[in-house]
Parts: C-alpha cells; structure tokens; sequence
C-alpha cells in the first residue's frame, strides 16, 4: 500500500462525524459545487461506517455525482450496481436500478428532451417525427409523439417509457394507472449494452429481434455530431429487411437506415436528426 493511498484513508478516518452529518454534510457540498468534498464525505461513510443504514444512500449518490457531474458512466454504474447487489431491500436499489439505465440514456427517455428526425432527402421538409419527453415517476417517462407531412400535423400519440430491471420498455398506456392486464410492451434496449447483445420481444403483435452490433460509435449527420453512439439491429420475424438504429447517449435515435438481410452491410438512410 502507498503512502498516497495510506494518506487518503487516514484523512477519511478522521474525525468524529455520524454517518448522518456527513451525507448531509456532502449535499451541502454538491450544493455549493465542492464536489471532491463531497465525494471524500461519501466515501468517508462507506469505509468508516460500513454497516450503517447510510451506506446505500452514500453509494448511490456517489453513483450521481460521477453520472451527472463528473460523465464518468462507468464509475457511475459501478457504483449504482452495488447498491442494487447490496442494499437490495432499500428504495435506493431501485433508484439505483434505473440510474444504471440513464448512465448514460440511449432512449432519451429524460426529462424535457426533444428529438426531432426528419427525411434525409429533405432535411425533415417532406416529413419529420418529434419525440418530447416529460418525467412522470423517477422510472416513468411519457412521450409525446407527432408525424408531420411538411407542416401538416398528420398523427399524435403518447407513448410511455418504463425502466425497470436492466430494460427500457415502451407502451401504448401508462403502465402505472392502466387497468388492463399483462399490458402489452416493447424492450426497445436491454443492458449490457455491449456488442452481440440480442433480445426478442413483441411490437405492433410482432416478434422482433433486437441486436447491439455496435458501440462507441462516432456518428457524423448534416448538422450533428456525436461520439459514444451505438447501433441497434431491428428484424421483424419474416421480413426481408431490417432496420439499424443509431442511438447517442442522453439524446436518443438519431439516426435510421435500411438494408436487406442479403447484405447487411449497406445501409440506406432513411432518417437523421435535424433540429
């Protein structure tokens, strides 16, 4: 063991403080934007107090300020993971459960987002779709979404987000207030988001396969750029041709194309972000 190392763990012994007033002094730092402060707080806890009923709440809020603050997803997730394998009887599990799917959020399912795609041949003139997203529950998200034929509003509809045990499921009704039951829904991603990950499921009472074939992907539009994108393969049982879709992390799809089973390997845009 270092000295350097040995430094920090004798700086995080120090001190008298209750697990409670340091997590309440660590908000109070990310308050103030003194966020090493409020790590070493954070840390202070889970090493010096690890039977505490504040660890959890420690690990997970550190699991925020990596996500949030610091863009470090794989920290974040580290951190968020354990909570969810440690602390499984806490709400912070489950908080934690959707934060590992929001570090960083492919979907775009977040908050105040707005996603606009349009025609490549156009630029979204002929035809654009427009996704908003608004936060109904830490886990809930509801999407409005409009088809525009030029400036004609041709369809709306809601749709609505639920993050729950590693996936990103799609509905038709809010799941939380339907009455209906085995209410249908789609898994439009699944973690881990690695390559060759693949799952099945059911959309318009169809059975598609899903596939990551892609990650860490530089995508280049007409007026975007985005780095760390991945691609998603979408096949419809018995269909001839597939579609692949590009997602940026915490924006969402940001691109569409074609291409047919026999060559996989060209592509056909379809659609792109414009606006």
């Amino acid at each position: 063991m270092n000295y350097q190392l040995l430094t920090i763990i004798f700086f995080l012994l120090l001190g008298c403080s209750n697990p409670k007033s340091l997590i309440k002094k660590a908000l109070e730092n990310e308050k103030n934007q003194k966020y090493d402060i409020a790590e070493k707080n954070y840390l202070k806890v889970i090493i010096k107090y690890p039977t505490s009923e504040y660890v959890a709440e420690a690990k997970y809020r550190l699991g925020l300020l990596y996500k949030d603050v610091k863009k470090d997803y794989l920290q974040a997730r580290m951190w968020f993971s354990q909570v969810v394998d440690q602390h499984k009887e806490t709400d912070f599990a489950k908080l934690s459960d959707v934060a590992i799917l929001e570090s960083p959020d492919y979907l775009g399912a977040l908050d105040h987002n707005k996603v606009v795609l349009g025609d490549v041949d156009t630029f979204g003139k002929n035809m654009k779709v427009v996704s908003e997203f608004k936060k109904l529950d830490y886990d809930l998200y509801e999407c409005n979404l409009k088809l525009y034929a030029g400036e004609k509003l041709v369809r709306q509809e809601k749709r609505y987000y639920f993050k729950k045990s590693g996936e990103i499921r799609e509905y038709s009704e809010n799941p939380k207030i339907s009455r209906t039951e085995n209410l249908a829904f789609t898994i439009l991603l699944k973690q881990p988001i690695e390559v060759g990950n693949k799952w099945m499921t059911i959309k318009e009472n169809k059975e598609v396969l899903y596939k990551i074939v892609e990650t860490n992907l530089k995508v280049k539009l007409k007026k975007f750029e985005f780095e760390d994108c991945i691609k998603v393969l979408e096949e419809y049982k018995g269909v001839p041709g597939v579609k692949y879709l590009y997602y940026a992390p915490n924006k969402g799809c940001i691109k569409i194309t074609t291409s047919s089973l026999k060559d996989l390997k060209q592509e056909y845009p379809v659609l792109e972000l414009v606006e």
